[in-house]
């Protein structure tokens, strides 16, 4: 017995592998119609390069830097894990942004699938957070410089925006950037993508235009 046919018959995997491979799929989808799971697919791997990377980075300000380099130069894989987390998160952004302009020109986001583009949006808004947060981690001249121009940036928005600069830098630290970074926005993303899905499979791929 293969290690397949043990699985399967515990779980069933067979039956429910040959479930999806036999769900229609509409004859007029082409590949804009695959940014989304492509996406989806970024965000697997920028776990598991996460993941890695959280057994070498240290989030402390005097050392950040020290241990990315270190991963980069001296662990078995760092490199390419760090890598594929770095231009992972920059592909991300761009396959998500993509299937937005999608569903934009589809009309995909009518009637009844308002809460599947609402939540695409938010889940748009969470990875950017994601991936700012993810800048500040090194605290190289890059990162710092970053949060300075961002700052200053939120200071400019209107009514907020004085309220949100102060209190960022009353209370940013690395290590609340780390912890935002690998848990919060994570968390909040894992919510978003659950509803997103639930809502595809209940209303399906949008027809033409």
């Amino acid at each position: 017995m293969g290690l397949l046919d043990w699985l399967d018959e515990r779980t069933g995997i067979k039956q429910w592998i040959q479930k999806k491979k036999t769900q229609p799929i509409p004859a007029h989808v082409n590949i804009f119609y695959c940014f989304g799971g492509l996406s989806f697919f970024l965000i697997l791997i920028q776990v598991v390069s996460g993941i890695f990377m959280l057994f070498f980075y240290v989030p402390d300000p005097a050392i950040a830097l020290d241990s990315i380099n270190k991963m980069n130069n001296e662990v078995t894989l760092g490199w390419l894990f760090r890598n594929m987390h770095r231009w992972g998160a920059t592909f991300l952004l761009a396959t998500m942004f993509t299937h937005m302009v999608s569903v934009f020109y589809h009309k995909a986001y009518r009637r009844p699938r308002e809460l599947n583009w609402v939540t695409g949006v938010f889940q748009f808004v969470v990875v950017f957070l994601i991936l700012l947060t993810g800048i500040f981690l090194p605290w190289d001249w890059k990162a710092y410089w970053s949060f300075s121009i961002w700052v200053d940036y939120i200071a400019t928005w209107p009514v907020i925006g004085g309220y949100l600069s102060n209190l960022l830098l009353d209370t940013f630290t690395i290590n609340r950037g780390f912890v935002t970074h690998i848990w919060i926005l994570p968390l909040v993303l894992m919510v978003l993508l659950w509803f997103h899905f639930k809502m595809v499979r209940k209303h399906g791929i949008s027809g033409p235009l």
